[in-house]
């Protein structure tokens, strides 16, 4: 039996980086129905984790321009799609496509299944974008629900697939050292993943307008950072896959951060002694997280 943060981390990552096809072709001088999950991914740790659990064929494709890595796509599809109906109840971004997806899969309904591919086209074309007042709306929902095991692991899911875990350095002016701040920030152009992240998870909202631009959407950008970040790194760890190596960095950044009151002021003048190694071990620790994106982490 498969546990529910499985399901959990898997509809997290299907709704960042998977996509369900319905469609008709014409083959052998006929029309012919088809419907498949499908995940395009450079990294494959993730894809080889979701068909260990669900099944699917796992095909790679180099890529074509130097330097990039390959693609690779995970088709789930015929009966591995039966043990796949178990994330429904996880799913956020992506449910009513599922829905659309099992409707179309149902034999009662053979003769609608034209009107449903148009259907699901609406869904992913039309339904759920950004707009303007989504800020207000999204952060009246902020921090109203404890979020679940599942939910650290649906997080999880979604960020593997969609977000960037970060350090951001900075100098500032008159201050002799940097400042470093540990960040979680993801972008989206649908709005269901801002209403559900906000209500378990807090953090900040920004609207980013793009409509001067020709077929762009709007997007959100949701971040998460300091201590809104520290308390949830350890819950997030447990079920990440390709970032766990970025996430376990943040975690050891998280020790370094001593609350200077209680230990040594400021203007002591053994504070410089006091702060070069941590200041070090931030030094360290930033650098590593570099090179572990750069990587594609």
């Amino acid at each position: 039996m498969i546990k529910s943060t499985d399901l959990a981390y898997t509809a997290g990552y299907i709704d960042g980086d998977g996509c369900f096809y319905i469609d008709k072709i014409f083959v052998e001088n006929r029309f012919k129905y088809r419907c498949f999950m499908a995940i395009n991914s450079t990294e494959i740790e993730n894809l080889q984790w979701i068909q260990r659990t669900f099944g699917g064929t796992l095909t790679s494709k180099p890529s074509i321009k130097t330097g990039h890595k390959p693609l690779h796509r995970l088709i789930i599809k015929g009966k591995n799609l039966e043990i796949l109906k178990e994330i429904q109840p996880f799913l956020v971004e992506k449910l009513n496509e599922f829905e659309v997806f099992e409707k179309f899969r149902d034999p009662k309904n053979r003769e609608l299944r034209d009107q449903l591919i148009d259907e699901m086209e609406i869904f992913k074309k039309q339904s759920n974008i950004i707009k303007v007042s989504i800020k207000k709306e999204v952060e009246s929902f902020r921090n109203t629900i404890d979020p679940t095991e599942e939910d650290f692991a649906y997080l999880a899911g979604f960020i593997d697939a969609e977000c960037c875990l970060n350090i951001n350095k900075n100098k500032p002016k008159n201050r002799p050292n940097p400042t470093y701040k540990a960040l979680l920030q993801c972008n989206n152009t649908k709005s269901p993943f801002f209403y559900w992240v906000s209500s378990r998870f807090g953090g900040q909202f920004h609207f980013i307008d793009r409509s001067k631009y020709i077929n762009h959407r709007n997007q959100m950008c949701w971040r998460l950072s300091a201590n809104s970040l520290f308390k949830i790194l350890e819950k997030i760890y447990t079920f990440l896959i390709h970032k766990k190596p970025v996430c376990e960095e943040l975690i050891n950044f998280c020790k370094t951060i001593v609350p200077l009151e209680s230990v040594i002021s400021r203007n002591s003048p053994n504070f410089g002694q006091f702060y070069k190694p941590i200041m070090e071990q931030r030094e360290k620790i930033f650098h590593k997280i570099q090179a572990l994106n750069k990587k594609g982490c």
